[in-house]
């Protein structure tokens, strides 16, 4: 079977599909992905073949800032659905779809995994006759924001003489959920199937983390909030507070920073599975894909969304008890510091997440998950 995966270009979109695609393709199957031509990189920097179709995401973002205006700030936390509509229907879906369409068709794709946001790959799955699965990137997305997109998304399907279904048709496959129980709060639309959201084995660590004295913390914005100013803020607030790793993400320099305390180690990047399997406690952003890989270790977390879809992950992680959330008018130095050491004082926080970790280890395998969508695709 030749199985055609299509993600919007997004670290923390992408990345989440790879144990998947890889499985399949263990499996005997094709696989590709289809994404901007830019992100081929990062695409073949794991291994996966990649294929055209889209436009940058700063292009797609610039739609965001011209539909929104001075409104944008307080959007990104209280309109998410707003933004979501016009980020990825308007700003990326119109453009991807006919694309996506055109890429499929020469490939000869048999079927097209999607991640949340790509709201092209069901227009264009219903368009050719092929299946399709959704692929979520961590806590499925409120469906208030699907429903909103399924409104600004209209002209993808109209390409195809069709009309968008329901919640854009994002749930009219099967859904592979990378949600622990515990971290969900409403049961996905139609059918589904569970995925460790991040493999839970030993991690190569390296020995410069193995040597650092605990209690080690680990903190991270991510790569597209990763602001210098909260960076800044982060390395005041990690002052002295045990052993601290902070990665900047690979497009700020650290010395962007400035003074960095003696307690500090900043890095551009480092892969979160050679650090959370020594840490007793986390910051970030609410980021699905570092709030996930903190719980799938069981380390608690100080989470200060700032937009996306961050608000609804940190809510999640505050419901299941394993951690405190800063809205961004809480966010101080000393409001951090206050936060983390209560993380690392209290044991509740660190119970909650071993009970998430504890669920994460229990959820089918990506190899495990590839034989159930091998299934629904030769239906």
């Amino acid at each position: 079977m030749r199985i055609l995966f299509s993600s919007t270009p997004l670290d923390g979109h992408f990345r989440p599909m790879v144990p998947l695609a890889r499985a399949l393709r263990e499996r005997g199957h094709a696989v590709a992905v289809a994404t901007e031509h830019g992100w081929h990189p990062h695409v073949e920097a794991e291994g996966l073949d990649a294929l055209a179709a889209g436009r940058p995401h700063h292009e797609a973002w610039q739609h965001v800032v011209d539909g929104l205006g001075d409104s944008l700030g307080p959007a990104l936390g209280d309109l998410g659905h707003e933004v979501f509509a016009l980020l990825f229907a308007e700003g990326h879906a119109h453009r991807k779809a006919p694309e996506l369409a055109d890429v499929a068709e020469r490939w000869e794709a048999d079927a097209i995994v999607f991640e949340s946001a790509d709201l092209a790959g069901p227009a264009v799955a219903t368009a050719l006759g092929i299946p399709a699965v959704h692929h979520s990137w961590g806590p499925m997305i409120p469906l208030s924001w699907f429903e909103a997109a399924s409104e600004r998304v209209v002209p993808a399907w109209e390409g195809f003489g069709l009309s968008p279904p329901r919640l854009a048709g994002a749930f009219d496959g099967l859904y592979v959920d990378l949600a622990p129980a515990l971290f969900r709060s409403d049961p996905p639309p139609g059918e589904q199937t569970p995925m460790q959201p991040y493999p839970t084995g030993p991690a190569a660590v390296p020995t410069w983390v193995a040597d650092l004295e605990p209690p080690l913390v680990y903190a991270t914005l991510g790569t597209l909030f990763n602001h210098p100013d909260l960076l800044g803020t982060l390395l005041e607030a990690l002052d002295g507070v045990g052993s601290a790793v902070l990665t900047t993400g690979r497009d700020v320099d650290p010395a962007e920073l400035g003074a960095v305390p003696a307690n500090v180690r900043v890095e551009r990047f480092l892969p979160q599975a050679q650090v959370l399997p020594r840490a007793a406690a986390a910051i970030g952003h609410g980021g699905s894909g570092s709030t996930l890989g903190a719980l799938a270790q069981g380390v608690p977390l100080v989470l200060l969304p700032m937009g996306a879809d961050q608000f609804h992950v940190a809510a999640g992680a505050a419901a299941a008890g394993a951690a405190i959330v800063l809205r961004p008018h809480q966010v101080t130095p000393a409001s951090v510091r206050e936060a983390l050491r209560a993380v690392l004082a209290d044991e509740s926080y660190g119970r909650a997440a071993r009970a998430v970790q504890t669920e994460v280890a229990s959820m089918p395998s990506p190899a495990e998950t590839a034989v159930v969508v091998e299934r629904f695709l030769a239906r």
